[in-house]
């Protein structure tokens, strides 16, 4: 059997997201199951990600807690970068609201606390996770919750892994700061533990809606609900604690994950040795009657009572003995119509109950087809990949990440497509999404002007402007006395480049308006393929059908420019893969 890294046997993908897929393996080594996250193709080729990848390793590897995941073992090669964690074994807070509903506000609050304790310590090494929400809460099987996942952690030696006003985090648990792209600290971490802890109680989060932008929006300037209006039970101190952790502005909440501690002390929430006794039970509890409510295959069958009972036996008649006499004769056919009409009306009743039974087998039958079909998939479509998550969970499926795209418009892990579509059944209780990833730049080696119908030379003192990642300097033709040229023998002028890798997209960026362009892939043997058109705006993308390493932008038509002159003015060429 062929060993993952020569070590790991790979077992079944737990999760996957844009970059990473978690794997349960099997260590032959030391004869226990752990789980390995590994960075996966095309993002395991980009020097940014695997450098963003090394620093969560490290940042983990200075964590040693009993409320965060243990770190075993990291390692890198040409082609792999991948993390070695402790399995716990159990479920996700996640699983646990979802299966039992809202917790009691003891549990809560002993969840509550060991994620504050586990916190406090990554914020005491300077990480700020980013990323608390209940699928990241593991609960092993002694009732210890555990935080798992900084993949998006920051700190403050950190270099900055994130481009500058993008979202970084899960929709429903992001704090203010994070919705709007400011810098985060400490205080946001309590800001989603807060949603966290008004989840455990009340069965809900605060703020929903069918896309990030909607749910950003509450999260900066809606006030929750207070929980004791859906859990008319919870004591006033909870419901301080919870709205306190919830305030919009970072100064107004708790300032620290101890001094969230101390409330929860203070209130008799949280003991640091107590092992959370009543919610163990109420896991087995959970796992029992899971186990017990399906059969041992999981498949569907008629609970017993429900089959069709056999057809009712046929009635026989004796035919009358010619030997005997007419009156007895009589009197027997008078018995036998007497019996034959009895037959006809037990025939009737026999027929009705017959089809009243073939319905019910009808029924029976479609309900286990629709049963065995599964849910249908609810609307995925242009959400976030974590929104698709919890939408697909709420209704007993699972999402699975077929295909990424690069886009630059859209936010990375925003779903574009989903089999089967909404609405629709099937899949094996799997909904398949492609989704967006960020793209991977591709850097321009060189790059020249390109003028063989004129003189050779097209302003070449400002081609490394177009390349210098300022948008507000440039590239720019001579000026012409029309747009075709000024009447000159020449179809076109440009620029070529070379770069040091394959590109799939490219990015135009142009402070003209109204000039056409042709990109090129130009082959060594100096074959040239239209790869598509530019038709003159401010700023233009383009995806190449097969992958470009040089090639140019020919420029067939120009912009008006100054004193009744016309020319084309580039600002900046980006490529991406």
């Amino acid at each position: 059997m062929e060993l993952y890294v020569g070590r790991y046997v790979l077992g079944p993908v737990l999760g996957r997201g844009g970059t990473c897929a978690v794997y349960r393996a099997w260590d032959p080594r030391l004869h226990r199951h752990v789980a390995i996250k590994r960075l996966e193709p095309p993002m395991s080729e980009d020097e940014h990600t695997r450098a963003r990848f090394d620093r969560e390793g490290r940042a983990i590897a200075r964590l040693s807690h009993p409320n965060l995941v243990t770190l075993i073992d990291r390692g890198t090669s040409e082609t792999e970068d991948y993390l070695v964690f402790e399995y716990v074994e159990g479920r996700s807070l996640r699983d646990l609201i979802k299966n039992t509903g809202p917790l009691e506000g003891r549990d809560a609050g002993q969840i509550a606390g060991q994620i504050a304790s586990g916190l406090a310590h990554a914020h005491l090494n300077g990480i700020v996770h980013r990323d608390v929400k209940p699928q990241n809460i593991l609960l092993d099987a002694e009732g210890r919750a555990k935080l798992t996942d900084f993949g998006i952690a920051t700190g403050e030696e950190w270099t900055r892994v994130t481009r500058e006003g993008s979202i970084v985090g899960s929709s429903r648990y992001m704090s203010p700061e994070q919705v709007q792209g400011r810098p985060v600290d400490r205080r946001s971490d309590i800001y989603s533990l807060g949603i966290v802890f008004y989840e455990m109680v009340t069965g809900v989060p605060p703020f929903q809606g069918q896309s990030l932008a909607e749910v950003g929006r509450q999260h900066v300037r809606a006030q929750p609900q207070p929980p004791s209006e859906l859990v008319p039970n919870l004591s006033a101190g909870v419901e301080r604690v919870i709205l306190r952790c919830l305030e919009k502005l970072p100064e107004n909440r708790f300032q620290s994950a101890d001094e969230l501690l101390g409330a929860l002390v203070g209130l008799d929430m949280f003991r640091q040795a107590k092992a959370a006794g009543g919610l163990i039970g109420g896991l087995r509890r959970v796992q029992r009657s899971t186990k017990e409510s399906g059969s041992e295959s999981g498949v569907w069958v008629p609970p017993p009572g429900t089959q069709a009972p056999p057809p009712p036996e046929s009635v026989a008649y004796i035919d009358i003995a010619p030997n005997v006499s007419t009156a007895e004769s009589s009197t027997r056919r008078r018995a036998q119509v007497m019996r034959e009409r009895r037959g006809r009306r037990r025939s009737g009743v026999s027929r009705r109950t017959v089809g009243i039974v073939g319905l019910l087998v009808v029924g029976l039958v479609a309900a286990w087809f629709l049963l065995a079909r599964g849910p249908a998939a609810p609307d995925l479509v242009g959400g976030s990949l974590d929104l698709a998550n919890t939408a697909a969970e709420d209704v007993g499926l699972r999402v699975e990440v077929v295909e990424q795209v690069l886009s630059l418009d859209d936010q990375p892990g925003t779903v574009l497509a989903q089999e089967p579509a909404a609405g629709e059944r099937g899949g094996g209780g799997v909904i398949q999404l492609t989704v967006t990833r960020e793209p991977i730049p591709v850097k321009v080696g060189t790059v020249d002007d390109y003028d063989p119908e004129g003189d050779d030379t097209e302003r070449p003192e400002l081609l490394e402007q177009l390349i210098d990642d300022n948008d507000t300097t440039g590239w720019v033709t001579e000026l012409y006395r029309n747009a075709d040229f000024g009447g000159l023998p020449k179809t076109g002028v440009g620029i070529t480049f070379v770069l040091d890798a394959p590109a799939t997209v490219m990015e135009v960026l142009s402070h003209s308006t109204g000039w056409l362009a042709e990109v090129q892939a130009v082959a060594g043997d100096g074959t040239v393929t239209p790869m598509g058109t530019l038709d003159g705006l401010q700023r233009q993308t383009l995806a190449f059908a097969q992958p470009v390493s040089s090639g140019r932008i020919w420029i067939t038509r120009l912009a008006a420019g100054e004193s009744d002159r016309f020319q084309v003015q580039l600002s900046e060429i980006r490529f991406y893969r």
